[in-house]
C-alpha cells in the first residue's frame, strides 16, 4: 500500500510534465513499476482526464452563454437606435464615387448609401465597376462608428485584426447639416484612391435653409 501511495505521488507530480512516456515518466520509472500498478496509475490518469475535459466543458458552455447574452444585449441596443435616431445615435454615410485599385487593376466605386450606429462595425460591399467590360464586381469593407460619436472609419480589413490602414471621418461640427469629405487610404497590395463621402445624422433637422444632400 505504501508503496503504491508512493507511486501515486510520483504520478501527481509527472502529471504537469511533458514527455513522451505513459504519466510523463521515464523509461525508468516506468520499468519499476509493476503491471498492476501501471494499471492504476493509467486509471487514475483516465479519471483525472475526464474531470478536466467536464470542468472545459463547463467552462466553454459558460464562456458560450456569456458571449450570447452579450449579443443579444447589443443587438436590442443597436435595435433601440435604428428605431428611434437622434442626437448623432445613427449616421448616413453615402460613398458618392472613387476608385478602388488592386496591383495594376483599377476599378471605379459606384455610389452606395449606409447606415450605421453608434458603437457599431459593420461589413459592408463596395460595388466596383471595371471601366472597359463594365462589369460590376464587390469587395469586402468594414465601416465603424466611434461609441464617442466623434468618427466613423472605413477598413479594407477587418478591424479585429489590422487596425491601423483606416480612413477617418472626424465629426467636425456640421454633421447634424452633413458634411463632405474626399479620402484615399493606401496598404501593400490595394488602395481607394479619392473616395468622395457624405456623412449627415439620421433624423436631425438641419437649420440651414438652403442645404442640398
Amino acid at each position: 500500500m505504501k508503496r503504491f501511495l508512493f507511486v501515486f505521488v510520483i504520478f501527481a507530480l509527472l502529471t504537469g510534465c511533458a514527455s513522451s512516456n505513459p504519466l510523463g515518466m521515464s523509461d525508468e520509472q516506468w520499468k519499476s513499476i509493476t503491471p498492476e500498478e501501471r494499471q492504476a496509475l493509467l486509471l487514475k490518469q483516465q479519471q483525472y482526464e475526464e474531470e478536466q475535459r467536464t470542468i472545459r466543458m463547463k467552462a466553454e458552455a459558460e464562456e458560450r452563454k456569456i458571449q450570447l447574452k452579450q449579443e443579444m444585449a447589443e443587438r436590442e441596443r443597436l435595435e433601440r437606435l435604428y428605431n428611434a435616431p437622434k442626437n448623432g445615435n445613427v449616421m448616413m454615410i453615402n460613398i458618392l464615387g472613387g476608385k478602388y485599385k488592386y496591383g495594376k487593376r483599377e476599378k471605379r466605386i459606384l455610389e452606395e448609401s449606409y447606415e450605421i450606429a453608434r458603437g457599431e462595425t459593420k461589413k459592408i460591399q463596395l460595388t466596383l465597376e471595371n471601366p472597359k467590360s463594365r462589369y460590376n464586381s464587390t469587395e469586402t469593407a468594414y465601416l465603424q462608428y466611434s461609441m464617442n460619436g466623434n468618427g466613423i472609419y472605413l477598413y479594407l480589413d477587418n478591424p479585429k485584426y489590422n487596425s491601423s490602414k483606416r480612413i477617418a471621418l472626424l465629426r467636425d461640427g456640421n454633421w447634424l447639416c452633413g458634411t463632405r469629405y474626399k479620402k484615399s487610404l493606401n496598404t501593400s497590395y490595394e488602395s481607394l484612391h479619392k473616395i468622395s463621402f457624405f456623412v449627415k445624422e439620421v433624423g436631425s433637422r438641419c437649420n440651414l435653409q438652403r442645404r442640398h444632400y
